[in-house]
């Protein structure tokens, strides 16, 4: 296993970077999940509507945003936990994609910091 010290402000600027991306995500799983419910409304009074390309991309990606979340909460928990923890698993959802991200776009800061540690 390869440990890499990261300096305090590579940490900070992981947090951020990450704080910053979980909002995105956060704001755009909720546009896509709107987007796709709105499309959808109109099936409600004609059974052979189809959807749209928009309604249906956007319910798509939507669903591959919302993982692993929503592999994690069942029928179950829908009838009987409260709805603080299917938010709360929402936001824990979007930050686990931010962190995600955020690691990804620093590591060739990281391996660039790990490259000169050894040097030294």
């Amino acid at each position: 296993m390869v440990s890499v010290k990261l300096s305090e402000k590579m940490k900070k600027r992981i947090i951020v970077t990450a704080v910053v991306l979980a909002a995105i995500h956060f704001v755009l799983v909720i546009g896509l999940a709107m987007i796709a419910f709105v499309s959808g409304m109109e099936t409600f009074d004609n059974p052979d509507y189809q959807p749209s390309m928009v309604g249906s991309a956007s319910g798509f990606l939507a669903g591959i945003l919302m993982q692993p979340g929503i592999s994690l909460w069942t029928p179950w928990m829908s009838e009987n936990m409260h709805d603080v923890i299917e938010w709360g698993l929402y936001f824990f959802n979007s930050f686990l994609w931010g962190v995600i991200f955020a690691l990804v776009m620093n590591v060739p800061k990281l391996l660039k910091g790990k490259k000169l540690s050894r040097k030294q």
